[in-house]
């Protein structure tokens, strides 16, 4: 590629303005002017080469002017000689110019770039793609991105034309190097054969030898074979020696002979068979007979006379073995000492020999690569590849892909936003909107509450009252019946997650809101650790909940206050504050509270402690119908409304439903825009 740019004489690069901060690349015939190159530096530091850019501008026909990166404007003639960071050149007009349509050259900045061939052939080599079209076929693709197609393709054409020029010269030293090569060794090399061939031929005649490696074949065979003879030999005198060991031995006089399968004498085989047979027959005989029978003494005899005949042959046989053995032995050593000298012998023939092949193989192996060199040389003519297609630019710019890039923008442009707002919910504890509690919980939800705005304090609707959070308690009083339509529904329980949700303030309105409709309601604040919805009223009562659970003497009567403020409304407070809620809500007491204020109201809305911190509406559960757990809006936590789900799955109260508090007049549907407005403007 250094190559390429060298031939091409490519060493710097024009750019025109195309677009506010974009400059275009011209090149060619499109360039007004021609760098001629005087001198330049050896060594170019990347840094200083950026530093050498200049921006040309025409002033006349004999002159223009330069702009330096430094800032420094300087009147310049044509041909005049300029000096820089890149080296010494001088500007001149490029007379094969031809002028770029919408492109006049008059006032038109022209920025002119330095690059070395080496750092360029670099970078381009960088560029450059090769890719193999098909495995099963040696043809590969060329391509190469740049700004300007022309360009890119008379670099890919010269560097095709390189390649090729390079593989031949390349391919032509190689060949003559080599054969000027193998002409010297062979010449050394038919001496040294010869010289070879010629030993070999002395030293067979002086030692007799016609084939080594058969005469060394016989004396190993024939010693294999005396080998194998000795050690039978060996064998058989051992078990001699063994049997002769056995009859000798005292204390085996009337034992069995063991049998001798290797000895091969008939003689032998019979007296073992005889005396085996008598052995057999003495034993017979002492079954019936004492050992001094005459029959048993006779057998004796014959088995002793016997034992030392056998013993005598045995001797005679091992004798005729040994002789045998010690015959044999010295014609193996006679083998050996011929067959010793084998090795030697050749050894020695197949060093000359071994020579010999080395040498006749270098011999060849020269001659063949001396015929390929020749070969190679005379087809050197021939170009290493073969060009199917030219090189050719695309039509239409590839890259960068503008679709792909306006996609990209888009689909970042919505992901983004929904992203920080998925983050934003995602890490979001508290609730914000109704669908919150719906992904969270498949409990009914019964309505939802405004804030309350009214300065007057705890009591939000009253008779003829037509503001929003009024027609809520409404709008949940309707739910309620229909939701527990043909279910008792006597006692309700309101309860939260954490205090400061608004059970007081929705247990209270939802009273007044049912007595509206002519239903007696009692409402009981058995919140018995913080009371709160008595002093709220502004109320104050000598006795409560606490002093009737706690004393007989108290009678219902005395805690049921009628509320001045609503009809049909009757409160019962807390009272003291008990040091111990929990043990007195568990006795009698409250059972009866409870079954004589379900005969006497028609509802009975108990306000208690909250769930998540005490245990006291566990303890009212088995006397309630519904349970009412409220959440508020940007204050009751998402694990609250999981602690809900996990009530309703594993039915820890009876008929749980939701009230959410504290709703935004926007975030309640069904009551926004002007119909929202009205009522709250409405007196």
């Amino acid at each position: 590629m250094i190559k390429v740019f060298e031939e091409l004489n490519i060493s710097n690069a024009f750019y025109i303005p195309n677009g506010w901060r974009r400059w275009k690349e011209i090149y060619g015939s499109e360039v007004p002017i021609s760098i001629v190159i005087r001198e330049k530096n050896e060594f170019i530091d990347p840094e200083l080469l950026e530093e050498s850019k200049i921006t040309f501008y025409l002033k006349n026909d004999e002159e223009f002017y330069i702009l330096s990166p430094s800032g420094e404007l300087q009147t310049i003639k044509f041909g005049q000689t300029i000096k820089n960071h890149f080296g010494t050149f001088s500007i001149v007009k490029n007379p094969a110019y031809r002028p770029v349509p919408n492109f006049t050259l008059e006032n038109v900045p022209i920025v002119i770039a330095f690059y070395d061939p080496v750092g360029a052939g670099k970078y381009f080599s960088e560029k450059l793609n090769v890719d193999i079209v098909n495995k099963l076929a040696s043809v590969v693709e060329l391509s190469m991105l740049d700004e300007h197609p022309i360009k890119g393709k008379e670099i890919l054409s010269k560097l095709i034309e390189v390649y090729n020029k390079e593989a031949e010269v390349e391919k032509n030293v190689a060949a003559r190097n080599t054969i000027k090569f193998i002409d010297a060794q062979l010449v050394g090399l038919s001496s040294e054969l010869d010289s070879i061939e010629k030993q070999a031929e002395s030293y067979k005649l002086r030692n007799s030898i016609t084939d080594v490696s058969a005469e060394a074949e016989l004396y190993l065979s024939s010693t294999t074979i005396n080998r194998e003879k000795l050690s039978e030999f060996s064998i058989q005198i051992e078990v001699l020696e063994s049997i002769e060991e056995y009859l000798t031995k005292q204390g085996n006089d009337y034992e069995m002979v063991p049998s001798t399968l290797s000895i091969q004498d008939p003689t032998l085989s019979a007296l073992i068979a005889q005396f085996n047979q008598l052995q057999r027959e003495r034993e017979r005989m002492l079954r019936t007979t004492q050992p001094n029978n005459p029959i048993v003494l006779n057998i004796n005899q014959q088995l002793t006379s016997l034992r030392g005949s056998i013993v005598e042959n045995l001797r005679n046989i091992k004798n005729g073995l040994v002789i045998s053995r010690d015959n044999l032995s010295a014609t193996d050593n006679q083998f050996r000492s011929r067959a010793a000298q084998a090795p030697t012998i050749e050894r020695e023939l197949l060093d000359i020999g071994r020579q010999q092949g080395i040498k006749q193989q270098h011999y060849l192996l020269l001659v063949q690569k001396r015929e390929e060199a020749v070969l190679s040389l005379a087809a050197s003519s021939v170009n290493n590849s073969k060009v199917i297609e030219p090189p050719t630019p695309t039509d239409l710019p590839v890259n960068p892909n503008k679709k792909l890039i306006y996609a990209f923008g888009l689909i970042m442009g919505l992901a983004f936003p929904f992203g920080l707002i998925y983050l934003k919910d995602a890490w979001q504890e508290k609730i914000q909107l109704k669908t919150d509690v719906e992904k969270l919980t498949s409990t009914k939800i019964l309505g939802e509450i405004s804030r309350n705005k009214d300065a007057n304090g705890m009591i939000a609707i009253s008779k003829g009252k037509r503001t929003m959070i009024a027609e809520q308690f409404r709008f949940i009083r309707s739910n309620l019946a229909f939701t527990t339509y043909n279910k008792s529904n006597k006692v309700i329980m309101v309860t939260s997650g954490m205090s400061g949700e608004g059970k007081t303030f929705f247990s209270l309105n939802l009273a007044i809101s049912l007595g509206l409709v002519d239903k007696k309601v009692a409402v009981l604040e058995f919140d018995l650790r913080r009371p709160a919805m008595l002093s709220s009223l502004g109320i104050n009562v000598p006795v409560g909940l606490s002093e009737y659970l706690e004393d007989e003497q108290y009678q219902l009567d005395d805690i049921i206050h009628p509320l001045a403020m609503a009809q049909n409304v009757s409160v019962l407070g807390c009272g003291k504050i008990p040091e111990n809620p929990a043990e007195l809500m568990s006795g009698e007491r409250l059972i009866r509270l409870l079954k004589e204020l379900s005969q006497r109201f028609d509802y009975v809305i108990i306000d208690t402690a909250p769930i998540g911190l005490v245990s006291d509406s566990f303890i009212l559960n088995e006397f309630v119908d519904v349970t009412i757990f409220m959440l508020r809006y940007n204050y009751s936590t998402k694990a609250q409304v999981k602690t809900v789900e996990d009530i309703r799955k594993h039915k820890k109260f009876k008929m749980p439903l939701i009230v959410l508090n504290d709703a935004d007049g926007e975030m309640i549907y069904g009551y926004g825009g002007t119909y929202g407005k009205k009522y709250y403007q409405a007196k």
